[in-house]
């Protein structure tokens, strides 16, 4: 009996074949006229593995490989004749032929869409570690994340609600005799979350069966809605969010390796309340609206938003905030895996870019249960992935103490903890596509943070002045600058040959020529406002109550700004 002499190659991300020693099950079945046969075996993939397939008129193979340290992955091969071409469904996997034989390469990631669970029946209370964000489903609408899902006025869900996103075009208030939104010059749209792309939480890291325990992190994504990718390969660009400590914040606190009270736990006494989802809908979709706001700039970009544990206090423990993104080769990593996870997923090119059926929790699996299978589109042609393209690094309020690191360590620096095979990427690569830098109201308060603000000027100036291509966006109020004059606090940046303009008392915005750096500082008493119009968002601190709006919303305004400027 002929046979087909199969021989299949796995690498991670990086084109790296897996660590030598580990070892991974991998499950081969072919289907002829007799019938599917099906072999299994536990193998080490460190290098290419030939298997034979006895059967010269197969019609179908299916490949599953599962290995600790990676996703599973799994591709169908299929063809109507021996002689007929040969499609695969899996967009991560290369397939060549020679005469009888077939080559195949398949990329692992550390990707993995997040499960999902009910919430809480009515009248009841989860406690504890949940297996999933929770979900919600209503009648006539699809499966959804439970927010997603959640109606509001007149009982429309969030997910579909149109709501009216107000942008700055110009940073410089314009009108002191005004007030609130009327002291700017600004743009309003209607946007409906349903029409601007894509939403999914996904987990970065380990398996649950790794031994040793290894960590795995909560991530959110959304992608924006995009046209047909041309023929040649092409690139998404990344705009990395950091959302601020949740240290200080009462969230659940997880020791390393966070597998206990991260990242699917409610907090205690409430209801359905899982404090690190919600950190992610907050920021994204609800108060900053930062989703919104990329929409609309014209220039949207993937959005990519690491929720990290908080941590026990001690300073065992401390040594882990923020690891291992701190770092510029485990922060390209992680965009790396979120941007090859999307290919894999189906995101970008044939128009797929404008499918989001499987978004939104609706494929996501539940619980503990495997994943339902889903349909994949098939092809006898390989689908190169995107390249990492644009990447902007942004962060708000104390989230300067995961992002200055950045400016200068290239490595991870546990790597004992986080192992670089695994969670590091290449620092050179990310500092030739790292291009942006958005200081959302960044704290700029040594005794909190234990960075001086002179320190982390000369360090940013420094890796602005290393890069002609380079844009830096500062946006800062009176929670972060206190009294401080801007010409003092930034003294450096306030040196280099700028336009500027002054409201006095109010405001101080600061440009260069070429538009590649900007900065604004703004008063308390310019974001406070007596009346706020209805139904607009963000919303506009009114000088009555919202006294701790002022912080966020001055990222809110910084975050929409810098999106219309962003560098495409």
């Amino acid at each position: 009996m002929a046979t087909t002499r199969l021989t299949f190659a796995v690498t991670d991300v990086l084109g790296r074949p897996p660590q030598a020693g580990t070892v991974a099950e991998v499950k081969l079945t072919w289907t002829d006229a007799q019938g599917p046969v099906t072999q299994r075996a536990t193998v080490p993939l460190d290098r290419p593995v030939t298997r034979a397939v006895p059967a010269e008129e197969w019609s179908r193979i299916d490949l599953d490989v599962a290995h600790p340290d990676y996703a599973p992955e799994s591709v169908a091969l299929t063809r109507s004749s021996p002689d007929a071409p040969v499609y695969w469904d899996n967009r991560g996997v290369g397939v060549t032929r020679d005469g009888d034989g077939l080559s195949l390469t398949m990329e692992l990631g550390r990707i993995r869409q997040s499960p999902v669970t009910p919430p809480p029946f009515t009248g009841t209370r989860a406690r504890g570690d949940q297996p999933g964000v929770f979900f919600r489903e209503v009648p006539g609408q699809p499966r959804r994340y439970a927010v997603l899902n959640t109606p509001a006025p007149p009982a429309t869900p969030l997910w579909l609600e149109k709501v009216t996103v107000r942008t700055l075009t110009d940073a410089a208030p314009a009108r002191a005799e005004q007030e609130g939104w009327d002291r700017f010059r600004t743009t309003d749209q209607v946007v409906a979350l349903a029409d601007t792309g894509g939403f999914l939480w996904l987990e970065y890291g380990a398996n649950d069966d790794a031994h040793p325990p290894q960590p795995r992190f909560l991530v959110a994504v959304w992608a924006p809605k995009q046209p047909p990718a041309p023929s040649s390969v092409p690139s998404v660009d990344v705009v990395c969010y950091f959302t601020p400590s949740t240290a200080t914040r009462g969230y659940p606190v997880s020791a390393y390796p966070f597998r206990t009270n991260y990242p699917y736990s409610v907090r205690r006494d409430t209801a359905a309340d899982q404090p690190y989802v919600v950190v992610g809908y907050r920021h994204l979709l609800r108060d900053l609206n930062l989703v919104q706001a990329q929409h609309v700039s014209g220039r949207p970009a993937v959005v990519v938003v690491p929720v990290l544990p908080a941590l026990p206090p001690g300073k065992e423990n401390e040594r882990f905030a923020w690891q291992p993104f701190n770092s510029q080769e485990g922060t390209h990593r992680l965009l790396l895996e979120v941007v090859r996870f999307l290919h894999r997923f189906g995101y970008g090119g044939s128009g797929s870019g404008t499918d989001f059926s499987r978004w939104q929790g609706s494929t996501a699996p539940v619980g503990l249960l495997p994943p339902l299978p889903t349909a994949r589109r098939s092809s006898s042609v390989a689908t190169p992935p995107p390249a990492l393209g644009n990447v902007t690094v942004s962060g708000f309020s104390s989230a300067i103490m995961g992002i200055f690191p950045l400016l200068t360590r290239k490595e991870i620096s546990l790597p004992d903890r986080f192992p670089r095979h695994l969670f590091g990427g290449d620092a050179a690569a990310f500092q030739a596509v790292w291009r942006e830098w958005w200081d959302l109201d960044l704290e700029l308060n040594a005794e909190a943070t234990g960075i001086k603000a002179a320190e982390y000027e000369r360090l940013l100036l420094r890796w602005f002045a290393a890069g002609n291509d380079r844009r830096l966006r500062l946006y800062h109020c009176d929670h972060t600058m206190g009294t401080t004059p801007p010409a003092l606090r930034f003294a450096a940046l306030a040196g280099l040959p700028h336009k500027a303009g002054v409201l006095p008392g109010l405001a101080e915005e600061w440009h260069s020529e070429d538009g590649r750096w900007s900065a604004a500082f703004y008063r308390a008493g310019l974001l406070r406002a007596r009346t706020r119009p209805a139904g607009v968002l963000p919303l506009f601190p009114l000088e009555a109550a919202d006294a701790g709006l002022i912080h966020p919303f001055t990222a809110a305004l910084g975050f929409g700004h810098a999106s219309k400027l962003r560098a495409v």
